[in-house]
């Protein structure tokens, strides 16, 4: 289902549905955490042998333009993408040893938009919460 929306609203858009674009959904849909360019781009040489990094990094690009997926910094240098539709708004936890990444449910702006931290005329257009530390097996090490 989530797959056929965003079929629809890339064709609404005038954008190609090529078959790598269709693919790259696919694999961020079936994805059970957040993949880099490079981690996509693995998974799609299996199906196109020949489809080059520059190919996937592009169509990452105008799928993060087109506001349907997200890119993620976790801070180690590497961007990751995760799919905006179908998914409640969340942040992470990301661990500084593993790499491992948890969703927090909630969001901390409820509280500073509700607590009049927030300047008097300031327009708000994005934000991104994140906590860096260690999951509980790397910290027990």
């Amino acid at each position: 289902m989530i797959y056929e929306e965003m079929l629809a609203e890339l064709s609404s858009r005038n954008c190609k549905l090529t078959s790598q674009r269709k693919e790259i959904l696919r694999v961020l849909i079936r994805a059970r955490n957040h993949l880099s360019a490079k981690e996509v781009f693995d998974r799609l040489r299996k199906i196109f042998p020949n489809i080059s990094f520059d190919t996937v990094y592009r169509n990452l690009t105008t799928l993060e333009e087109l506001n349907i997926i997200d890119r993620l910094d976790f801070g180690d240098g590497r961007s990751r993408y995760e799919l905006k539709r179908g998914q409640k708004h969340h942040h992470h936890m990301i661990c500084l040893n593993c790499g491992g990444t948890w969703e927090i449910d909630g969001c901390p702006m409820e509280y500073i938009s509700y607590s009049n931290q927030m300047p008097q005329n300031f327009k708000i257009t994005g934000h991104r919460f994140e906590l860096f530390g260690y999951c509980r097996h790397c910290h027990e090490k």
